[in-house]
Parts: C-alpha cells; sequence; structure tokens
C-alpha cells in the first residue's frame, strides 16, 4: 500500500525568506504543470492523451470553484518529439529554419487538442503564448504579474505551454514547461504549486517503488531532511523523446519555487484527484518540496 502523507506547508500564507524580508503568498491562486507525459502518450509520436487530459479537466472544475488557476502544459509526444528529431534543446542557438517552425507548430496542435476538449468539458482556457511574458530569453517580471489580471473578473484559466522561443539575435532556444513553472510561481508566489507527472512522485529506489513523501530545503536550497527511509539517491522516471531533462529539470526548477515562499507538490497526473486532496490539506500519495525554515502565519 502506498503511503500518504500531508506537507506541512501547504496553509502557508505568510513565509518568511530571512529575517528582513518575507512574501505573501497568493492564497487563492494555484498554478498546475500538465506534465507532457500525462497529456500525450509520450513514446508514441504525435499522439494526444484524451483520457489523460479529460482527467484533468474534471478536476479542474471543482478547483476553480475556490481558487483561480493557471496552467501550463508540456510538449510531451509532440514538441519533444520533433526538438528530438531537429537536434534542437535549451541552449539558445540558430537552430534550422524549419525545425523552429515545426517544433512551433506542434505546440500549437498539441495545445489547441487541450483546450477544444477544456472548453467541450465547459471549462473556459484562454490561450497565452509564452513569447507573449518572455524577452531575450528570460521572463518579463511585469508581463507575468498581467496573467492573473486576464482572470480577475471572471472564470478564464490562463493556459500557456513550453515552445521554442526567439531569445537573441538568430538564436532560438526551447523553453520548457517546466522553467515556465518556475518563472511563474517565483513571481506570482502562488498558494500550491502542482506538476503533475506520469509517476507518483520522486523514488528513492525506482525499482522497489519506494516514495519519498517530503524533502524539506533549506534558504540556500539544499536538502536539509526528507521522510525517506535511507539516503539513497532520488532516482525518477525518463523519456527517450525529453529533451528538457524529466523529472531532473522538474527538481532544478522547484528549487527557486520553494525558496520563494511555495511548497511545490509533485503527483501523478493520472490520478488527478490528488490535486483535490492537496488544496483541502488531505492526505495523498505524492511528494512535497518545502522550505526546512519556513515560519507560517495562517489567515
Amino acid at each position: 500500500m502506498q503511503e500518504t502523507h500531508t506537507c506541512t506547508s501547504t496553509q502557508l500564507i505568510t513565509s518568511w525568506i530571512s529575517l528582513e524580508s518575507y512574501v505573501m503568498i497568493d492564497s487563492n491562486l494555484v498554478i498546475i504543470k500538465m506534465g507532457g507525459s500525462v497529456v500525450t502518450f509520450k513514446d508514441k509520436p504525435l499522439m494526444p492523451n484524451m483520457e489523460g487530459i479529460e482527467g484533468i479537466a474534471k478536476v479542474l472544475l471543482e478547483l476553480r470553484k475556490e481558487f483561480k488557476i493557471i496552467l501550463v502544459h508540456g510538449g510531451g509526444s509532440f514538441g519533444h518529439y520533433w526538438s528530438v528529431k531537429y537536434n534542437m534543446h535549451t541552449k539558445p542557438f540558430p537552430y534550422s529554419d524549419e525545425g523552429i517552425a515545426v517544433v512551433h507548430e506542434s505546440m500549437i496542435k498539441l495545445n489547441h487538442v487541450i483546450v477544444d476538449k477544456f472548453i467541450r468539458l465547459d471549462l473556459r482556457p484562454y490561450t497565452i503564448q509564452p513569447s507573449s511574458f518572455m524577452s531575450k530569453g528570460n521572463g518579463d517580471v511585469n508581463k507575468i504579474k498581467q496573467l492573473t489580471e486576464i482572470s480577475a473578473g471572471n472564470d478564464l484559466i490562463p493556459i500557456t505551454f513550453g515552445d521554442v522561443i526567439h531569445t537573441t539575435e538568430n538564436n532560438f532556444s526551447i523553453l520548457s514547461g517546466d522553467t515556465i513553472m518556475s518563472l511563474l510561481s517565483t513571481t506570482l508566489h502562488p498558494r500550491y504549486c502542482i506538476f503533475t507527472t506520469n509517476v507518483d512522485g520522486l523514488y528513492e529506489d525506482l525499482d522497489k517503488k519506494d516514495l519519498v513523501p517530503e524533502i524539506h530545503l533549506n534558504e540556500k536550497g539544499e536538502i536539509v531532511g526528507s521522510k525517506s527511509k535511507t539516503k539513497s539517491k532520488i532516482v525518477s522516471s525518463s523519456s527517450a523523446y525529453d529533451v528538457t531533462g524529466g523529472m531532473k529539470r522538474k527538481i532544478s526548477e522547484a528549487i527557486p519555487i520553494v525558496i520563494s515562499g511555495s511548497p511545490v507538490h509533485l503527483i501523478s497526473g493520472f490520478k488527478p484527484e490528488r490535486i483535490l486532496d492537496i488544496v483541502n490539506n488531505r492526505d495523498y500519495v505524492g511528494t512535497c518540496i518545502n522550505l526546512k525554515s519556513t515560519s507560517q502565519l495562517v489567515g
């Protein structure tokens, strides 16, 4: 039987980052990454996973009753597939014109599939091109902050996605959905930052399926404690098509999010009801990464 737990920092409202400063957590905001391995069949080129998309959509119908939501989705067997074919990576480079065009178009197609399904299920997604809040390869803080204004007085759900973006001169780069999660979360400080993947979370032993339910970081982003059974190396699953780093990148992008005040939750996107468990402070199967030195003021 899988171990369940409740992350001790999910009630975070005011997060003290140091003795001299603090950030206010947006208690009404949830930012969710829909992993490419959830919304597509990652080992089947250009094949959306409609069951995975619909499962998350049904949870969002409940979640939107109490929270504002921002969504990010990965490329899965769409963008990642073509990125491998055209040898394109996260490092800025003058990649081939054809590759840039094909990768970008494939992400637009996947986004259309997801948005169309959401609309049919009575959600109100509103697509945001990632290039609209990026400048020369970096996130534009002011434009990112404007994302919350889009849904301030309505039921729209902003949704963006990993993509190929222009950086400088003739250089382009793959911008992963995980990097977007970090850019958005460190700027907007959501109450809940949730990554959905094709596994339950982080494992210290993938063969034995030993899940690490909680990891504590210090203010430098170093692991200072966990609820794992041993001190063995933490591992995760990966896919041949994932040029942006799989779970390894999720962890590296989670660190600045946690340091900025928002705990990060890693769960299976094929068990999307766990999203509701998290926001309702119930036990759930997954991994929570939080700040060990965080002080909490619950309002």
